[in-house]
């Protein structure tokens, strides 16, 4: 993440005209891409600390989402989810289990 943040900095000035897909046009872009990786660290801070239990991935979402999640938007918020899941898990920091119904289960292993 952060290599990717400073090479768009590098390449990107930060007074650029940014068009985000929804929400309106912005200056500072340097200000937001890091505002948007701080916020993603906090998140996976809060999600690990609350893997202290197996949990499902629906399971996470009050650790990731500040708002209750509809069934509209469930699909994209599991597919969120089990981003930052695996994210963590790369780095060494979760493992997950499939239990006998082919349920994953995640759980931190306390590393930071």
């Amino acid at each position: 993440m952060i290599a990717n943040r400073s090479r768009l900095k590098t390449e990107i000035p930060d007074d650029v005209l940014v068009l985000p897909a929804h929400n309106s046009p912005f200056l500072g872009l340097h200000r937001r891409l890091n505002r948007l990786i701080d916020g993603h660290h906090r998140g996976l801070d809060r999600l690990q600390d609350d893997l202290s239990v197996p949990k499902r991935a629906i399971d996470v979402f009050g650790a990731l989402f500040t708002r209750p999640i509809s069934p509209e938007v469930l699909g994209m918020a599991t597919g969120e989810a089990l981003a930052h899941l695996n994210y963590l898990s790369g780095q060494g920091k979760l493992s997950r289990k499939t239990d006998l119904n082919g349920v994953q289960w995640w759980a931190s292993l306390g590393l930071r």
